[in-house]
């Protein structure tokens, strides 16, 4: 395969933005939350929207991806889980998400 042929390769990343329910326990706080979300894999950015004080908080979260939006969050979910042990849940609101 000549260089040419692989740079006329067309990967399509799609971005997407959406909201998410994160519940983790006291052992984190919420700065060092973001920071770690950010460093999963297709996350661009982690904007705090809300949060109850009861170990919740609402993200924005905008990631890229070649997959379809739901699909590329539900990633970013079991990432998340998986990853962070501190981390309970993640709610991913459907509604929310869009193509940017």
């Amino acid at each position: 395969m000549k260089l040419l042929d692989i740079l006329r390769e067309q990967i399509n990343f799609r971005t997407f933005e959406g909201m998410v329910q994160v519940t983790y326990d006291d052992t984190e706080n919420v700065a060092n939350l973001a920071e770690l979300l950010r460093a999963l894999p297709g996350v661009t950015t982690v904007t705090t929207a809300s949060g109850d004080g009861m170990n919740k908080e609402t993200l924005k979260i905008k990631l890229i991806s070649q997959k379809e939006g739901l699909e590329a969050f539900e990633s970013f979910k079991t990432n998340a889980i998986n990853k962070y042990n501190f981390i309970k849940d993640v709610e991913i609101a459907d509604n929310t998400i869009e193509e940017k």
